[in-house]
């Protein structure tokens, strides 16, 4: 009996400092529908004594037209809703039509609100309606405090797209006060998140549930749970029993020794634990199982990947290095490979990490996309590691041009079936289509002068592979690649069926400046000088440098946009090789 006060006794603390926070204020129930889907920003603000204050955000996206907000209602305050349609930007939506509204709102009370997108005028004051019919859908709630807040701070309710978290709605906890209340539309139970700061406590939502909890920022973001229910009791027990080898994992310079000890520890535990996590709830115990999968899995990939930062080697790389044999046998077999891993935040990092697991040693981004993908089996998670993929914050593979992006990610064009991965790969498909233009191509279409003013073509050199490095004096990111330059040059010494070409888009009133540059940093053989780069930088659109380019024996372009010397791989080398063996 003891142990069971003790266990209770803080979530009664918890509930008492929860209930007496939100009595302090009255609620406003606001709930509102949009009239066709579309992705927008909420806010909702008031101002208090001329001061204006953030109260609650909400993100709708395309799955849904509804929204909900469950607001303290104060007397002295006045109250204004915010609309912005986002439009379709270059990586992510950019802010399009905006408009403000004023709302009144009441004690205790509930405010209808239809939008009409396609009429949103803020002049007009169109676009908004208040409604007299209470709007009937689902909600859940989620409310509690924040404990050992010193500060201002914005509390997230997240959603999961694809195995990212995705934020729903924001509750804006002003400096002195705790309470934060999240109220949303639940059309189907699910994986959500509450997060404080980066840190995503997961939790599961049914319709019409309602979740208290307390979160204290000072021990370590503990969690106390007030009105829970058995699916988050059983999340909060795993929680509890993997807490040490997780932060563990999560350390940026972790004791890898240490760390394999207390995680094989955790593997005699976790059957046992399994054995007795059961609810009545069939769909819940499916995730639950794939989380506790997902969350062992990651432990271990996330120690490896930040272990390896200890190496020099490891600077700059996206891949895993030296691996310990255990993790090695350990991580595939105990693999996840259902669909509702992306379901979960961290499903898709999962997919890629695991992927990157089985690339160590491997040069060729052809052959390292093509093991990648081989390593998961479902085609759902083939189409996310081709979309992160594609991704430059995610992937593991640089493609730099047409060329590469045919051999890499070409076999698995009918991978991409889901909307944002086919949205992906055209994206990059066409952000290299303009290279088709050249390749192919003559190169005998300019004529420039080199260092003792004899204007040269690169007819003059038929039959031989010709690298053309574009740079210029004044370009630091030019000046920085020359030492590994020479290094490829130094490597091709002796070899009479390529000739290396230097084009400087000097000005060529800097002429002098051009040929001192040349003696000082020791560069030799074919120096050309494009004049601002009007003969030749313009004619290929090179609107940025240093740029490499590469004519094969026949004289026509093969490339023109080649790997940086510097790159961490033979990538460069690997690439003139491949031209030089042509006929």
């Amino acid at each position: 009996m003891k142990n069971l006060i003790k266990r209770f006794l803080p979530a009664i603390i918890c509930l008492v400092a929860t209930v007496s926070a939100f009595a302090q204020s009255e609620q406003t129930t606001i709930k509102g529908t949009f009239t066709k889907k579309c992705n927008a920003e909420i806010l909702l603000t008031c101002k208090i004594d001329g001061k204006s204050l953030r109260v609650a955000g909400y993100a709708m996206d395309t799955t849904s037209t509804k929204f909900c907000f469950g607001v303290p209602f104060r007397a002295n305050a006045s109250y204004q809703i915010q609309i912005v349609l986002m439009k379709k930007g270059h990586l992510r939506p950019e802010p399009g039509v905006k408009a403000s509204f004023p709302l009144t709102l009441g004690a205790n009370s509930n405010l209808t609100l239809t939008v009409d997108p396609l009429q949103l005028n803020e002049a007009k004051q169109t676009g908004l309606m208040v409604v007299q019919q209470q709007q009937k859908f689902q909600t859940a709630s989620v409310s509690g405090s924040i404990t050992n807040l010193n500060f201002g701070i914005e509390v997230n309710l997240e959603k999961v797209v694809e195995g990212n978290r995705q934020r729903i709605q924001s509750y804006f906890i002003e400096k002195g006060a705790s309470s934060y209340n999240f109220l949303v539309p639940m059309e189907t139970e699910g994986i959500y998140y509450l997060s404080v700061g980066v840190r995503g406590r997961r939790l599961y939502i049914k319709p019409n549930d309602k979740l208290e909890l307390t979160i204290d920022l000072k021990m370590r973001d503990q969690v106390q749970w007030t009105r829970s229910t058995p699916e988050n009791e059983l999340f909060y027990q795993w929680q509890q029993l993997i807490n040490t080898v997780q932060t563990m994992s999560f350390s940026i310079k972790p004791d890898e020794p240490l760390f394999t000890v207390a995680y094989q520890a955790l593997q005699q535990k976790i059957p046992t634990f399994l054995l007795q996590a059961k609810t009545a709830n069939t769909k819940f115990n499916a995730i639950f199982k794939t989380a506790v999968r997902l969350d062992n899995n990651l432990m271990a990939l996330t120690m490896l990947i930040n272990a390896q930062t200890r190496s020099a080697r490891s600077i700059g790389l996206r891949y895993f290095l030296d691996v310990p044999a255990y993790y090695k046998q350990f991580i595939p077999e105990n693999k996840v490979n259902t669909a509702n891993v992306l379901q979960l935040d961290g499903g898709s990092q999962y997919i890629n990490l695991y992927a990157k697991l089985a690339l160590t040693g491997l040069e060729s981004d052809a052959e390292k996309m093509k093991l990648m993908m081989g390593a998961i089996a479902n085609d759902t998670l083939k189409a996310r590691l081709l979309k992160s993929q594609l991704e430059t914050v995610e992937g593991v593979i640089e493609v730099i041009n047409y060329s590469e992006f045919c051999d890499v990610y070409l076999p698995f064009k009918k991978y991409a079936t889901t909307a944002s991965a086919k949205e992906r790969y055209n994206a990059m498909q066409n952000k290299f289509a303009a290279d088709t233009a050249f390749i192919g191509k003559s190169s005998y279409n300019f004529i420039l002068p080199d260092v003792n003013g004899n204007m040269v073509s690169m007819k003059d050199f038929k039959g031989k592979v010709i690298f053309i490095d574009t740079w210029a004096t004044w370009c630091g990111p030019c000046k920085a690649q020359i030492p590994f330059l020479l290094e490829i040059e130094k490597a091709y010494k002796g070899n009479d069926n390529i000739v290396f070409i230097g084009l400087s888009i000097d000005k060529e009133t800097d002429r002098q400046k051009w040929l001192d540059m040349l003696k000082e940093k020791g560069l030799e053989g074919v120096q050309l000088l494009d004049n601002m780069g009007k003969s030749f930088a313009r004619k290929y659109n090179i609107t940025a440098i240093p740029r490499f380019l590469m004519i094969d024996k026949k004289g026509n372009w093969v490339e023109v946009n080649c790997a940086l010397p510097d790159a961490r791989n033979n990538k460069l080398k690997n690439y003139i090789d491949r031209v030089l063996a042509a006929q």
